[in-house]
């Protein structure tokens, strides 16, 4: 995994897409504002939030989670942004988010893979120690 949170690419997209819906929600009128517009903006942070949540973690198990959590945060956001199109939402917006949950599989399928040579080695030092005593 990267060093820095920064230096990972689906969390640099979210963000950007996070700027994205925040600028959108400006121009929306004052009876969506407040209720879309919340909705929007909280969705859309929450998945930056998940992702960054997921690199600072030590347990693969609970990256799993995190990141699990950001992907269904970002199917939310593309929900939203489906209803918000006559309010000024873009197709290119909503692709940008499954961009981010594809990511976020690929992700997935690393830490399982780490995470099951996580376990593989622990069972290699069991029965190493096991055979020592």
């Amino acid at each position: 995994m990267a060093e820095t949170i920064e230096q990972l690419r689906i969390y640099k997209t979210a963000r950007g897409l996070e700027d994205e819906v925040y600028e959108l929600v400006k121009t929306f009128p004052v009876d969506q504002f407040y209720g879309l517009g919340n909705d929007l903006r909280r969705s859309s942070a929450a998945v930056s939030h998940h992702i960054m949540e997921t690199h600072r973690l030590y347990s693969y198990r609970l990256k799993l989670d995190a990141l699990a959590d950001a992907r269904r945060e970002a199917e939310q956001a593309q929900k939203q942004l489906d209803g918000a199109k006559s309010l000024g939402a873009t197709d290119k917006l909503i692709e940008a988010y499954t961009g981010v949950i594809k990511q976020s599989w690929g992700l997935t399928k690393w830490l399982r893979t780490k995470l099951a040579e996580k376990q593989e080695q622990t069972i290699i030092e069991a029965k190493e120690m096991a055979a020592a005593q």
